[in-house]
C-alpha cells in the first residue's frame, strides 16, 4: 500500500463571467416535491466532483463548446437541475422550483500543464476546489440555490477538467453517475441519453405520525469515544493506494480466519473493517468509549417493485455497527467484517426501510439532528461504481482521474473508496482510499497502516 500526501501547489486561474445554460427546448414551469431520503438534513450539502481528461491531439473540437451545448440538451431531460431548491412554507421541506433559470456554467483557463499537477491526484483539497464552481448557501435561511453548477477548466497542455457542484439533496452517487454519463453521451453526438431519467420521488416518502423522532446515536450520546486530537481545524487528506494483490491477500486472510465461512466477503466489507480499526487507533480513542461505523446501503433493487434504472434520487439507507473501542481493537478483522455484513442485511428488510422513512419524516418535522461528540463516528463511502452507465469518452478518451471533494466541515468523519487513477497501470483492479484526519492523527494512521501492511502483506507496496 502506498500513501500519497497532497502538496499545496499554485493554481492561478483566469475565469470568464458565469453564464446560465438553459434547456435547449421550452419546459413548462412547475414545482417538484422531493423524497423523504432527499430531505434528510445531512443531505443538504454540495458535493464537488472533478473529472480529468488528458489532451487528445487528434481532436480539434473545443470541449467547452461541446459541453455547453451538451448541458443545454441534457437539461431538456433533466430540467429539474436547472431550477432552484427552495423550502416549502407549509411543511419546511425542500422542493425543486423550475422557472427556467438555467445552470451556472463557468469557463476557466490555466497556464499550467495537468502533468505538473499529476492530473490533480495529489492536489490539496482547498486548491482543487478552485476547479469547481462555488455556490454560496445559507442553510439557516429559506434556501434558494441552484442544485447544479459546472466549470470547465482548460490547461496549457490541451487537457481539461470538468468540475461539478451538485447537491446531495437531488441525487446520490448512482444519480451523479447517471447524470455525468448522460452529459458525455450528448457531448459525443448522441441525440438523447441512453438511460431516460425518472423522477418518482413519491416512491420513497415515509408516513408521518405523532411520535417523536429517534435521532441516530442519541441512545449512546454520552458514551461515544473521544479523541485527544479533536476538535481541530487542522485536517489533512491522504490518498492510500491499495493494489489488487493486497486486497486478495487480505481476503485470503479472512478466509483462513473463518474455517466455516458460508458467504464471501466483499471488498467494501473487508476494507471498511480494516480502515475503521486503524482509524480508531490513530485517533487514540478512549478504550471504553463507543465507536460507530456508518454504512450506506443501496435499496434500489430491494423495493417492490424495484426502482427504475433511470431513478436518480437518493436511494440508500444508513446502517450502523457499534462497538466499544476496546471491542474493536480486540476483534479480528473477520469478526468485524461479519458485523458489517450483518448490518448491511438489515437495510434489505421491508419493515426496516419503512420504519427508517417514517423516523426520518419525524426528524425532518422536529428539525432534529445529532449534536453530541462525534469523534468516534466514521462513514466510509464507496465511489467505485461511478461508471455504472458505461463510457464517458466524448472525444478525449475516458477521464484519467476522478476526484470527489466536499466543502463540509465534518469531512474528518468521512472516508471514500474510489477506483485508482488510470495513470498507474500497476493499480488496475485496486482501489484508492481517501482519508481525512487531524494532522497528528494522520501521522499515526500512516504508521498503523505500515504496521498492518507488514503483518498482512509482508511489507510490500
Amino acid at each position: 500500500m502506498a500513501n500519497k500526501t497532497k502538496p499545496i501547489l499554485p493554481l492561478l486561474l483566469e475565469k470568464k463571467p458565469v453564464e446560465l445554460v438553459k434547456p435547449l427546448k421550452h419546459i413548462t414551469c412547475e414545482t417538484l416535491s422531493l423524497s423523504t431520503l432527499d430531505n434528510d438534513l445531512f443531505n443538504e450539502v454540495m458535493y464537488a466532483t472533478i473529472y480529468v481528461f488528458k489532451a487528445n491531439g487528434k481532436n480539434l473540437d473545443d470541449p467547452v463548446s461541446l459541453l455547453r451545448m451538451a448541458l443545454s440538451k441534457l437539461l431538456v431531460h433533466y430540467y429539474p437541475l436547472s431550477g432552484k431548491l427552495m423550502r416549502s412554507e407549509s411543511n419546511g421541506k425542500l422542493q425543486l422550483v423550475y422557472l427556467g433559470e438555467g445552470v451556472p456554467f463557468e469557463v476557466a483557463t490555466s497556464t499550467l500543464d495537468l502533468s505538473s499537477l499529476n492530473y490533480i491526484e495529489n492536489l490539496d483539497d482547498q486548491v482543487a476546489l478552485r476547479l469547481v464552481p462555488e455556490i454560496e448557501i445559507d442553510y439557516e435561511s429559506n434556501v434558494c440555490y441552484h442544485p447544479l453548477a459546472m466549470q470547465v477548466t482548460k490547461f496549457a497542455c490541451g487537457g481539461f477538467t470538468i468540475g461539478t457542484a451538485l447537491t446531495h439533496t437531488v441525487c446520490d452517487g448512482y444519480g451523479v453517475a447517471q447524470i455525468i454519463h448522460a452529459l458525455t453521451e450528448l457531448a459525443s453526438g448522441k441525440t438523447e441519453p441512453s438511460v431516460k431519467p425518472v423522477w418518482q420521488r413519491e416512491r420513497l416518502v415515509g408516513n408521518i405520525d405523532n411520535k417523536p423522532g429517534k435521532v441516530p446515536g442519541s441512545h449512546i450520546a454520552g458514551l461515544l469515544a473521544t479523541s485527544p486530537y479533536m476538535p481541530t481545524i487542522d485536517i489533512v487528506t491522504e490518498i492510500i493506494n491499495i493494489p489488487a494483490g493486497d486486497i486478495k491477500r487480505l481476503k485470503d486472510c479472512m478466509m483462513r480466519e473463518c474455517e466455516y465461512l458460508k458467504e464471501s466477503f466483499t471488498t467494501y466489507e473487508v476494507l471498511s473493517s480494516y480502515v475503521w480499526k486503524l482509524r480508531s487507533r490513530a485517533l487514540k480513542l478512549n478504550p471504553d468509549g463507543i465507536t460507530v461505523l456508518g454504512v450506506a446501503v443501496g435499496i434500489r433493487h430491494v423495493l417492490d417493485p424495484p426502482l427504475p434504472k433511470g431513478y436518480y434520487g437518493n436511494a440508500y439507507i444508513d446502517v450502523y455497527v457499534e462497538l466499544t473501542v476496546r471491542e474493536l481493537e480486540e476483534s479480528s478483522i473477520s469478526n468485524v467484517v461479519n458485523r458489517v455484513k450483518k448490518a448491511k442485511k438489515t437495510a434489505y428488510e421491508k419493515g426496516y426501510i419503512e420504519e427508517e422513512l417514517k423516523n426520518m419524516e419525524r426528524l425532518i418535522r422536529d428539525e432534529a439532528m445529532f449534536e453530541g461528540i462525534s469523534d468516534g463516528l466514521f462513514f466510509l463511502t464507496d465511489w467505485r461504481n461511478i461508471d455504472w452507465f458505461g463510457s464517458m469518452d466524448f472525444g478525449w478518451n475516458e477521464p484519467v482521474n476522478l476526484r470527489p471533494l466536499t466543502q463540509r466541515e465534518d469531512t474528518v468523519h468521512v472516508g471514500m473508496i474510489l477506483k485508482p487513477s488510470k495513470l498507474d497501470p500497476s493499480m488496475e483492479g485496486g482501489v484508492k482510499v481517501i482519508m481525512n484526519l487531524p494532522r497528528d492523527a494522520m501521522v499515526e494512521f500512516k504508521r498503523e497502516m505500515d504496521a498492518m501492511n507488514k503483518l498482512y502483506f509482508g511489507g510490500t507496496n
